[in-house]
């Protein structure tokens, strides 16, 4: 197995101690669990200092590289594991159990009448000129799926009582069939959760060690499909995040030893597909808010740095082993999405916006049978990992192109054990694509650098130009593993001005989670004209919605002063079947905050489809709040500056690297050695412990205040 082990260092001023014995210095941690490798940032709470540590994921056991990593990092870090006060995970438990089908058994109750709600779906074709598309599987066969005699209007009126005897004998006929975790979506719960409620009841008695998800509880809205999909992606990744949790639980414990048993255990959260995290009782519950965590952390790095550096629209962009994740921020705000679907199935929990390919370090190089040289999405993940790694790969990935144009240094150690092997990466280029080509092992590695630069490129014009953003307007932060390799390229391809890459960009989204807060998001479906909806009765509506976000965050420990609540709105024009997310002023509504509300709209409209109809009247569909409660803040850390020249250090070295087919002698910068208000001009290599910056020819580079990489792509 491979060892990769990074670890780096920076001071930074130190705020007060937070908690926790003065003898032991207090930190936290945050992990992400990546397809090839896990990473993990330590936080010293009392100085600021952060470590940094890369390890390889273990797929099969995904907590097993968490657990080890931590230990090693805190031991490499020469902390004591009793100081742990909080463990911050993103986590792809969920994400690779939908996605690989490994789910667990799942029975489903629905309203009688409704039995194929999951096979007809709706109307939507994955893809609209595919005569050959196929849309997925439903994620449970027909055979356990369950009609009940009950009915409930969409007024919350109960039309048809439920038979409990019905439920009792299906529940007995589920627990026979040895299915141990139950979703159940009867028609219009959100207007009267009392059927779904009484069911789970009666699983309790019945049936007391089955999983029960009932819609109204995970997701209290209109459209029945989108409602049953989300209860039964909970339900099948539920079991799964519930074992996953509770090894953590138990590894910490043998972590932190027995003195910070006698003290506390730290607390863990997890991060969830909205930017914010769960508690881990939370995430067992509701564990289908996981499923886009991983990528999570770095939309929130992003945002941070947006606002830090007075850069107000950025794409960031994570590029690791084994995918890529792209979100747009503009005006410093996240764009959030409830339409969001996983492996095509409808996921329509609140979600950050981000698109995500199968574009990495590891993605595969491959021939079609058309003769056409392809990447992706298969990737080597972290076993057997690139070529170039010596584990037993025979696959060229866009590592092995890298190291073979130069671009990665072919010397690197990978561990005391364990360096890169460039002829193999060049024996597998050469049999897998360079020969069936008829091209040189060089013109092999350009082109998947270039085929997999056109897919990203692909998919960030997705969310900016498609959406009407122009990318000028925009910085491009670059980070994950392989990102700052690839960014030069994909800024031009854009037009995009300006690259940005963060002082740790192969653990950002690790990183980025340090400055989540807890979320709860409540929603109430209400179908409401505007012109019906006057301030006292919106305010009738939010105030449960409110108080419940303040109880449930008061139970987990927050206090008052640290819950922030906000407000929204999902409206359309009446007769449309989308919505569009609005911001609800806090507070007292009056008529005037309507008019805004249906001002804003219009505009929204019309930048997001190109029109608006301002005589069309308005409908207000579902009303959100969304309850924070915010985690202990941690200090920002700079790098000391030094006194001396602004120009650039001596090169490590110059090697050869290949930029626009041919090899030039390029100088190889370490990252550390290049203070703020530094700069450079390319071609240059800058490398890290955790990732290499290619800068190309035309392209000049400064270190801002706070030690990022500042690339203008047309030069200075």
């Amino acid at each position: 197995m491979l060892r990769h082990k990074l670890f780096t260092k920076e001071q930074s001023p130190s705020p007060e101690v937070l908690s926790g014995d003065k003898n032991i210095p207090p930190y936290r941690a945050a992990v992400d669990t990546g397809g090839t490798f896990t990473d993990i940032c330590l936080l010293r709470e009392d100085t600021g200092e952060i470590f940094i540590s890369k390890v390889p994921s273990t797929p099969s056991d995904p907590a097993r590289a968490v657990l080890d990593g931590l230990a090693r990092a805190t031991a490499a870090a020469g902390l004591e594991p009793a100081g742990l006060r909080m463990l911050l995970h993103g986590t792809t438990v969920a994400t690779n159990a939908l996605l690989e089908g490994k789910g667990a058994p799942v029975a489903l109750l629905v309203t009688r009448g409704f039995k194929d709600i999951l096979l007809i779906g709706r109307q939507n074709r994955p893809a609209l000129y595919d005569f050959w598309a196929v849309k997925p599987r439903p994620l449970v066969p027909r055979r356990l799926t369950f009609e009940v005699t009950e009915r409930i209007l969409a007024s919350g009126q109960v039309y048809i009582p439920l038979d409990e005897g019905e439920v009792e004998a299906i529940v007995e006929e589920i627990r026979r069939a040895g299915v141990f975790s139950i979703a159940v979506s009867f028609l219009h719960s959100y207007a009267n959760p009392r059927h779904e409620e009484r069911v789970r009841e009666i699983i309790a008695r019945v049936y007391p060690h089955a999983r029960v998800t009932i819609s109204s509880d995970i997701l209290p809205e209109f459209r029945e499909y989108e409602r049953t999909s989300t209860t039964v992606i909970n339900a099948l990744v539920q079991p799964r995040i519930a074992g996953y949790v509770a090894r953590l639980k138990e590894g910490l414990k043998d972590i932190t030893g027995p003195e910070g048993q006698s003290k506390r255990q730290p607390g863990l959260f997890i991060m969830q597909s909205s930017g914010g995290m769960l508690t881990a009782d939370q995430a067992i519950r509701e564990s289908a808010r996981t499923v886009l965590s991983g990528p999570a952390g770095g939309v929130l790095a992003g945002l941070l740095l947006a606002r830090q550096t007075g850069r107000p629209n950025v794409i960031t962009a994570d590029m690791g082993g084994t995918s890529m994740d792209i979100c747009l921020i503009k005006g410093e705000q996240l764009r959030h999405t409830t339409e969001g679907t996983i492996g095509g199935y409808p996921l329509s929990l609140p979600m950050l916006d981000i698109h995500t390919i199968g574009a990495g370090g590891g993605s595969i190089g491959w021939v079609d049978g058309g003769g056409a040289l392809r990447v992706g999405p298969a990737s080597a993940g972290a076993d057997p990992g690139p070529a170039c790694y010596g584990l037993g790969g025979t696959e060229p990935t866009v590592t092995d192109a890298n190291l073979v144009l130069g671009r990665i240094n072919p010397s690197r150690s990978l561990n005391p054990g364990l360096s890169l092997q460039p002829q193999l990466a060049r024996q597998y280029l050469e049999e897998k694509i360079a020969r069936p080509l008829r091209l040189s092992i060089e013109e092999a590695a350009a082109g998947m650098i270039r085929v997999v630069n056109a897919a990203m490129a692909r998919a960030m014009r997705v969310v900016s130009v498609q959406r009407g953003h122009d990318p000028r307007d925009f910085t491009l932060v670059a980070f994950g593993g392989a990102g700052p390799l690839h960014a030069v390229e994909l800024a031009r391809e854009l037009n995009i001005p300006y690259v940005l890459i963060p002082r740790y960009p192969g653990v950002t989204s690790a990183l980025g989670m340090l400055h989540a807060d807890v979320r709860r998001d409540y929603v109430r479906t209400v179908l409401l004209p505007l012109s019906d909806a006057g301030p006292e009765n919106l305010m009738g509506f939010y105030a449960p919605l409110e108080e419940k976000g303040r109880r449930e965050l008061e139970q987990e420990g927050f206090s008052p002063s640290g819950i922030i609540i906000s407000r929204q709105a999902d409206l359309r024009y009446r007769g449309q079947s989308y919505t569009l997310t609005l911001p609800v002023p806090a507070g007292q509504l009056a008529a005037e905050d309507l008019a805004i509300l249906r001002r804003s709209f219009h505009l929204l409209h019309r930048q997001e489809y190109g029109f608006c109809r301002e005589e069309a009247p308005l409908e207000v569909v579902n009303l959100r709040v969304v309850a924070l409660g915010s985690l202990p803040r941690p200090p920002v850390s700079t790098p000391g500056k030094k006194k001396g020249s602004r120009a650039a250090p001596e090169p490590l070295e110059e090697r050869p690297v290949y930029f626009d087919d041919r090899f030039l002698s390029t100088p190889v910068y370490r990252r550390r050695d290049l203070n703020p208000d530094m700069s450079l001009k390319g071609p240059a290599v800058i490398e890290q412990s955790d990732t290499t910056t290619l800068v190309w020819p035309g392209t000049s580079v400064r270190v801002d205040q706070w030690g990022n990489l500042i690339l203008h792509v047309g030069g200075s």
